[in-house]
């Protein structure tokens, strides 16, 4: 796999999260998945598998409007069975526009790619 093709999956990863398809999250997402996030005064809150796919059930299952795919791809890269994507992404929560700036870790588990670890830090 080579960074274009990181990214292009990352790409399809935004679009089916956002779209709240819970088969493809439960597929994607590695079982040892966490991601961490940190918001504008520092404060930490972390999410593993399990927490995520619930949140993407209780929105599917509200019928909440997909959110945003808006995102700026800054950097990619793939190294063996792992590969890291940097992006920001531009997302709408409890509706109050917000800013990411994620880092998505991919791991090549069991004859496919997964997402092991991210981060998000809310930009200004």
């Amino acid at each position: 796999m080579d960074s274009q093709e990181l990214i292009e999956l990352t790409k399809d990863l935004i679009y089916h999260a956002t779209h709240f398809d819970v088969p493809y999250v439960k597929e994607v997402y590695a079982d040892k998945f966490l991601i961490v996030n940190v918001d504008k005064e520092g404060a930490v809150e972390t999410m593993n598998k399990e927490q995520l796919v619930g949140f993407v059930e209780g929105n599917k299952h509200a019928n909440i409007a997909p959110l945003s795919t808006k995102t700026e791809y800054h950097y990619a890269v793939c190294d063996g069975n792992m590969g890291m994507v940097v992006i920001t992404r531009e997302l709408e929560l409890n509706g109050k526009p917000s800013r990411k700036f994620l880092t998505v870790i991919w791991e090549y588990l069991s004859g496919k790619w997964q997402v092991v670890k991210e981060s998000s830090i809310v930009r200004g």
